[in-house]
C-alpha cells in the first residue's frame, strides 16, 4: 500500500513539474502579440479610436457609448505605447488577406473582454 500512495504521490509531482514547466514556455497573455501590459493598452486604445474615427460618432448610440468607455478605460493605461499601439493596429489590419473591418470588430471585442475580465472592469453600456 505504502508503494502505491508514494507512485500516485510521484506521479503527480511528475504531472505538476511538466505544467510548470510548459507554462513557462507560454504565450506572454497580451493581446495581439503586445509585449507589455501599456502595449496592449495602447492596441486596445488604438482599436477604439479608429472605430471612432471610422463611424465619425453616427454610429448606433450603444456602441459609442461603449467605445467611448472603451477609449476612457485604455488610455491612462497607455503609458508610452499610445504610438507604438497605432502602429501594431495599422500593421495587423491592413496585412494581405485581412478586412480592416472584420478585424476591428474582433479587437474591440477581445479588448472589452480582456478590461471585464483580466482588470475587472465593468461597462455601463453593456447594463
Amino acid at each position: 500500500m505504502r508503494w502505491i500512495v508514494a507512485g500516485l504521490v510521484t506521479l503527480a509531482l511528475g504531472l505538476f513539474a511538466i505544467v510548470w514547466w510548459q507554462g513557462r514556455a507560454g504565450p506572454t497573455g497580451y493581446l495581439y502579440a503586445a509585449t507589455s501590459a501599456e502595449g496592449e493598452a495602447g492596441y486596445c486604445l488604438a482599436v477604439a479610436e479608429r472605430i471612432s474615427e471610422i463611424t465619425w460618432g453616427q454610429g448606433d448610440p450603444r456602441l459609442e457609448a461603449h467605445l467611448d468607455e472603451q477609449v476612457a478605460f485604455w488610455r491612462p493605461r497607455v503609458g508610452q505605447s499610445g504610438g507604438a499601439g497605432r502602429v501594431a493596429l495599422a500593421r495587423d489590419s491592413s496585412a494581405p488577406g485581412v478586412n480592416e473591418g472584420a478585424h476591428l470588430h474582433l479587437a474591440v471585442q477581445d479588448c472589452a473582454l480582456r478590461a471585464v475580465s483580466f482588470y475587472g472592469h465593468r461597462f455601463p453600456s453593456f447594463e
